[in-house]
């Protein structure tokens, strides 16, 4: 059931797809393709897809014939395994005699398999599932003509479309014929690109998936899958490594299959950014033909990654997750976004944006006293100090939580200070004191606010509350030295200033006050 590599235990994965790039005919490829098949299928369950991708299907028939018999021996063996096959390639107009000369004959070879599940009355246990890469040039008429035929069949076709192919989409008849569509991102019919979009339509079914049955794990990999490159021989554990050419192992040259995947598990598994992973692959989809309900479960998905990063502090890219839930999520809605968006903007100081956003929820979050204090604190920073009064006292109204209660009153202090208003600010800022005795801010507002008035001796009361709070502040030792300077105490006022300097070298104007305060001892 499992195995043990540097005395960690690891569980046998059920790989959900593997992908499989097949190249030109090569003797020595292939074999290594069917090797590595054949050790992959017990890892493989009831619901795992296996894509066989070729650049032209007439020129790789040898190697999905042999590709097939390797999976039909497997499946004769193992008679409680299934599998979905699904055979990726181009279909120009040119070539399409020969795909249904193909897939006829390969369709002659699932025949026991087809009779084996009338006879048992469910599904068959090899599925064969076509997927046509159509260029520009093919007509929807020629596709729907092969389709028909295929579905006649009982193969189940779908259609990847890319920029260049999307006006495909809107033939309803070849949409009826399709069983599913995958959308690609740009206009490349690589198979390589080819694959990597097919990773990603994974990835985002995959995440649509956890947002509909509400489970929100997304920072965790995505479902175990493989790329399987018969170009260079290396087997890969995910779109990124893909793209990075971070491979493993070569199974069957430097690794063992166990040690395979083992490094599967502890190189690629623990270094991948899969939450970032998850947000390339959700935010490039969107702006495809996708339906109504598809848009707007991405709209929720990418709400729920914006909190996901904001939790995290990445306010930057919560901003854009929200952003772009908005244009996806419906208007009853937007609140809660429009919401988490106008935090977003605040914590990155893009305070203008933050209100614009907050303006859009006025009806829905008055009153409430969180809503008030981030737009007070919006009007704090762009030193709009009356307006941000205002809003402070709405959040004080509202009957905030002890700590932010605190907050509140000594912002409330900090804007009666910035208007010179400073026997409203003490008021204020004494009623927090008489609340909370431990909140350093609170007393290094208040020394302002009393040397602001010329009560030096309240304010060197309040500043000594602060130090003994935190005694590595540096701004207090250096108000106290202020305040004793003013006071005519200059020993004491170099004994401060010297305390701020040692802790912050930096302070220009404490080394320029205490240089001016030694010439004159």
């Amino acid at each position: 059931m499992c195995r043990e590599r540097n005395n960690k235990t690891m569980i046998k994965p059920a790989f959900k797809k593997i992908y499989v790039i097949l190249d030109e005919q090569d003797q020595g490829n292939l074999e290594w393709i069917l090797q590595t098949l054949s050790f992959l299928y017990s890892h493989l369950n009831l619901t795992s897809n296996i894509y066989l991708v070729s650049e032209n299907l007439s020129d790789s028939m040898p190697q999905v014939e042999r590709i097939q018999k390797n999976i039909n021996k497997f499946l004769s063996e193992h008679l409680f395994a299934r599998l979905y096959v699904h055979i990726v390639h181009p279909a120009p107009p040119s070539d399409m005699d020969n795909i249904r000369l193909c897939y006829k004959y390969l369709k002659q070879s699932t025949d026991k398999f087809d009779q084996e599940g009338y006879r048992h009355q469910e599904l068959p246990r090899l599925i064969l599932l076509p997927v046509f890469v159509p260029d520009d040039q093919v007509r929807p008429s020629q596709l729907i003509d092969l389709l028909d035929e295929l579905k006649k069949s009982f193969l189940l076709p779908s259609l990847y479309l890319n920029k260049g192919t999307l006006n495909l989409a809107e033939d309803e008849k070849l949409l009826s014929l399709t069983d599913k569509v995958y959308y690609g991102i740009g206009n490349s019919r690589k198979m390589t690109d080819v694959v990597c979009n097919l990773f990603r339509q994974d990835i985002l079914d995959d995440s649509l998936d956890k947002i509909e049955i509400n489970d929100l794990s997304m920072t965790e990999p995505c479902p175990d899958s493989l790329i399987i490159s018969a170009q260079d021989c290396n087997v890969y554990s995910c779109m990124e490594a893909f793209l990075k050419n971070e491979s493993p192992a070569k199974i069957y040259e430097t690794h063992s299959q166990e040690e395979f995947l083992a490094d599967y598990y502890q190189q690629d598994k623990s270094k991948r950014d899969c939450l970032g992973c998850r947000e390339q692959v959700i935010g490039s989809s969107v702006g495809l033909p996708m339906s109504p309900s598809t848009n707007q479960q991405t709209g929720a998905l990418l709400y729920h990654l914006g909190m996901l990063r904001q939790e995290s502090g990445n306010d930057f890219q919560a901003v854009k997750n929200f952003k772009q839930s908005l244009n996806l999520s419906p208007i009853e809605e937007t609140d809660s976004v429009y919401l988490r968006l106008g935090l977003g903007y605040t914590k990155i100081g893009q305070y203008d944006q933050a209100l614009k956003a907050f303006k859009s929820v006025e009806i829905a979050y008055q009153g409430q006293y969180f809503f008030h204090f981030y737009k007070g604190l919006c009007y704090f920073e762009t030193g709009d100090y009356v307006t941000a009064l205002e809003e402070f006292s709405k959040a004080l109204q509202s009957k905030p939580q002890h700590d932010d209660r605190i907050r509140i009153l000594i912002y409330t202090g900090t804007c009666f200070n910035n208007l010179g208003k400073y026997e409203q600010a003490i008021d204020e800022l004494e009623r927090a004191r008489e609340t909370e005795n431990n909140v350093k801010e609170i007393y290094n507002t208040l020394g302002f606010s009393y040397f602001m008035i010329k009560d030096y001796d309240k304010s060197i009361e309040n500043l000594k509350m602060a130090v003994e709070i935190d005694p590595f502040s540096a701004i207090d030792y250096a108000s106290l030295g202020s305040n004793y300077r003013e006071k005519g105490d200059l020993n004491m006022a170099i004994g401060m200033y010297q305390k701020a300097l040692a802790l912050d070298p930096g302070m220009t104007s404490v080394r320029e006050n205490l240089e001016r305060l030694n010439k004159n001892l």
